[in-house]
């Protein structure tokens, strides 16, 4: 059973954190909501409060077959922030593993700083691609190595269908698109 941690932050981008786990809950993907504060409520970047699964302080990352970082300037400005240490430092330490690294918008900029996007190809939101530029590439989802990111809360659905189709099956993919109707790329 595929598990994603989902690390979240005052200030997160509501549809990139609301929109990918519906779809990967519908898929069968276990998700858990992790709050990098001491709290498990947040409020999310336009109003919504979140009452999160987990605080980061006490949750094992090490159980997960994916780490997702959700975007949002202000809730990606505290997830690479001195204070989350456990956060970074199991980036930075499972690199060469098996873990999927996921991020949208803003967030694939924290990989970037923590030069784990070496050989790797990502996008992200415009201006924020200058810790990775030698990686950047200027489309709305992109799969490379053990990484997916995508550029922005307008691909959110593209980025959600991706993941479930390269950590589940592109069957399972495209019978969640079908079952919500889902007229894009899938």
């Amino acid at each position: 059973m595929v598990k994603i941690g989902i690390i979240v932050a005052n200030g997160t981008e509501d549809s990139e954190l609301v929109v990918p786990v519906d779809i990967w809950n519908r898929a069968g993907i276990i998700t858990k909501i992790i709050s990098i504060h001491k709290k498990k409520n947040v409020l999310l970047a336009n109003g919504i409060k979140v009452s999160c699964h987990e605080t980061l302080d006490v949750e094992n990352l090490s159980k997960y077959n994916a780490i997702y970082l959700p975007g949002g300037t202000k809730g990606v400005e505290q997830l690479s922030s001195t204070n989350t240490p456990k956060l970074i430092n199991f980036l930075k330490g499972n690199t060469n593993s098996n873990v999927w690294f996921l991020s949208i918008c803003a967030a694939t900029s924290i990989y970037g700083k923590l030069g784990m996007l070496k050989g790797v190809k990502a996008t992200c939101y415009p201006g924020y691609e200058s810790s990775f530029r030698s990686s950047y590439v200027k489309q709305p989802v992109v799969v490379s190595k053990h990484f997916i990111t995508a550029n922005g809360p307008g691909n959110v659905f593209d980025f959600a269908f991706k993941v479930v189709e390269k950590l589940v099956s592109p069957a399972m993919a495209k019978k969640v698109a079908n079952d919500m109707l889902y007229k894009g790329n899938k």
